[in-house]
Parts: structure tokens; C-alpha cells; sequence
């Protein structure tokens, strides 16, 4: 009888646009992942609705409310982790989540946060990134990303499945792919291209993680 051990994930959304991508992969047969938790910081929240409405383990967990009470982002984190172990969470799974973790939670978890990013990016907190054809882009990091590479003019960006290290936007690589930038692209055409990429990538990066967890392998 084969391993049919599964790796819970905790999934940690904003608007949630890439849940419906994560979920689909988790129903594959094939899959060592399943759902366990899914939390968004945001107010509102159209993926964190799609998720409830179809009965998957999805609340709010709104930053706004703490930072309201005059609560700091480290005590934020400290209540976000504690969800995350008494859910018995062994993946994190980051999927536009646009807070940036505190110091502790990365270390309390490490090597069990993956992130996706709407740019090509670097292991280390590089400059710049190479290309398949050899030539060098910058770096775009920071929720900003899609917008930075039209402002830079650069004719190629991509996506990144990595894992989350104390480095914003780097890290160990699972996945990454180059999508062209067109002429006349604006924001909302690039980010239709990328996040057709990241729906493809994540699933896969989340099978790569589990596989990496259920053999004992490090990040």
C-alpha cells in the first residue's frame, strides 16, 4: 500500500484570486496537499467568500482590526502562528498576502513558507536577474512589482514560487517562468499573462514542498 500521508496547508490570501488555482490542485488525485486552513488579512475579500460559500475552512483574519486597537504587527503575527500550530499546519502558503512577516513567525516556520510574486526573482537579495537568453533585468520585489516593470520598460518579466526566508521577496526557488511584457501592455493585460503563470506554478510548487516535508528533505 503506498504513503497516503497529506500535507496540511495554511493558505494566506488577500483578495484570494489565486485560491481557485490551490484548491483545483489539491483535488487532484495525484495530490499530497489538502486544505486545512485558509485565512485573509483583508477586509474584503472575494476569494476568502468563494471559499466559505463552497464550505472550505476559510475565515477573516483582518489586520485592520488589530492595527485599530493599537496592536503591533509583531503581536499580529504572534496570534496568526498560534492559529496556524493549533490547526496543526505543516504548509504555509502565501498567495497574496501583503503583509510582510514578522522576523519571529519566519524563523518559527522555517522552511515551511512558500510565497508566489509576480516577477522573476533571486535566491539571494540580488540586484539583478538573469534571463533563459543570457541578458539581466532588474529585480522587481514588493507588492508593486507588475507596476515597477512598466514603469522600467522592460520587454520580460515573470513569476516565482520560493520559499519565505528573512529577505523580503527571496529565497530558496521551486519555480520560476518568464512571461514577455508586449507592446502596449498596460497593468491589467501584464497581470492577466502573470497570474495565468502563478496558477500554474503554485499548485506545482505546493506538490514540490509536500513532497520535500512528507521525505524529510530540507529547504
Amino acid at each position: 500500500m503506498g504513503d497516503s500521508r497529506k500535507v496540511r496547508l495554511g493558505v494566506l490570501i488577500g483578495g484570494g484570486s489565486r485560491l481557485p488555482a490551490i484548491v483545483a490542485g489539491t483535488e487532484r488525485a495525484e495530490s499530497r496537499a489538502e486544505i486545512s486552513l485558509i485565512l485573509s488579512f483583508k477586509k474584503k475579500s472575494p476569494g476568502l467568500d468563494w471559499a466559505i460559500e463552497r464550505g472550505l475552512p476559510a475565515r477573516p483574519f483582518r489586520w485592520s482590526e488589530w492595527k485599530a486597537k493599537g496592536q503591533s504587527r509583531e503581536e499580529y503575527d504572534k496570534a496568526l502562528a498560534q492559529i496556524l500550530e493549533e490547526n496543526r499546519i505543516d504548509l504555509i502558503v502565501l498567495a497574496g498576502w501583503g503583509l510582510l512577516l514578522s522576523p519571529a513567525f519566519i524563523e518559527h516556520f522555517k522552511g515551511r513558507i512558500i510565497n508566489v510574486h509576480p516577477a522573476l526573482l533571486t535566491e539571494t537579495f540580488e540586484a539583478e536577474v538573469k534571463l533563459s537568453d543570457g541578458r539581466s533585468i532588474p529585480v522587481f520585489r514588493g507588492n508593486e512589482a507588475i507596476e515597477d516593470v512598466l514603469k522600467a520598460g522592460v520587454d520580460t518579466t515573470g513569476a516565482t514560487v520560493h520559499y519565505v526566508t528573512d529577505l523580503m521577496d527571496a529565497g530558496p526557488i521551486l519555480l520560476k517562468q518568464e512571461v514577455p511584457v508586449l507592446p502596449g501592455d498596460d497593468f491589467d493585460s501584464l497581470a492577466e499573462r502573470i497570474h495565468a503563470v502563478e496558477d500554474i506554478l503554485l499548485p506545482e510548487g505546493i506538490e514540490m514542498a509536500c513532497q520535500r516535508i512528507l521525505t524529510g528533505e530540507r529547504a
